[in-house]
């Protein structure tokens, strides 16, 4: 079906969530241009005569290489900057349970005694830690960009699998995220049932 480059699982998959964010941000920027290109449309056929007009739709094409070069390239464009800030981000929210669980320790049993610089670089060791091997495994050398050859050849129904696997993903950092929130305040305090918080049973 596949042949893993460098037959590096951790690495294909992280590759796999990185790529299948970046067509997803595609998606939606497809949109958003039909929409922003239909207002265009509008404005230029109602406010402006068709000498410019013309002047107009002239100047979108011979600007459209740039145009789309400052979208797609696939190094320095739009949506490949945003997809690695998303995946950065999705990915980091899993170690950040980790950190929410340390902070929690600390406040509860040393918060009179540890210094807040220290604290804070205690805190973020399971982020800092977790985030080399992700880079390693995707932005070195940008080795994102021979995965991304070797997933555009796969078919539809790898793409609909591994967009679904993506948005699990995705969700699920969220949720571990907002968990480690949930975990460090009741360590704090001692406890969950002493959280009032309406989606917990009590």
């Amino acid at each position: 079906m596949y042949d893993m480059i460098d037959n590096n699982r951790f690495a294909y998959f992280l590759n796999v969530m990185h790529y299948c964010i970046w067509r997803g941000d595609i998606r939606v920027g497809h949109v958003l241009y039909k929409v922003i290109g239909g207002f265009l449309l509008v404005f230029a056929t109602l406010f402006l005569t068709k000498k410019y007009k013309g002047r107009l739709c002239a100047h979108l094409a011979n600007h459209e290489k740039e145009t789309h070069d400052y979208f797609y390239n696939k190094k320095s464009g739009f949506h490949i900057r945003w997809a690695h800030h998303r995946f950065g981000m999705f990915y980091l929210c899993y170690s950040v349970f980790l950190s929410f669980l340390i902070a929690g320790i600390l406040l509860r049993n040393f918060v009179a005694v540890i210094n807040p610089t220290l604290f804070i670089i205690i805190s973020i060791i399971p982020i800092v830690v977790s985030y080399i091997p992700a880079y390693k495994a995707v932005f070195t050398d940008s080795r994102y960009l021979k995965y991304f050859k070797q997933f555009e050849k796969e078919d539809n129904r790898w793409h609909k699998k591994w967009t679904l696997i993506t948005w699990i993903f995705c969700v699920g950092g969220i949720v571990i995220e907002i968990f480690g929130i949930i975990t460090m305040m009741a360590i704090v305090v001692g406890g969950y049932n002493n959280i009032d918080l309406p989606f917990l049973p009590h």
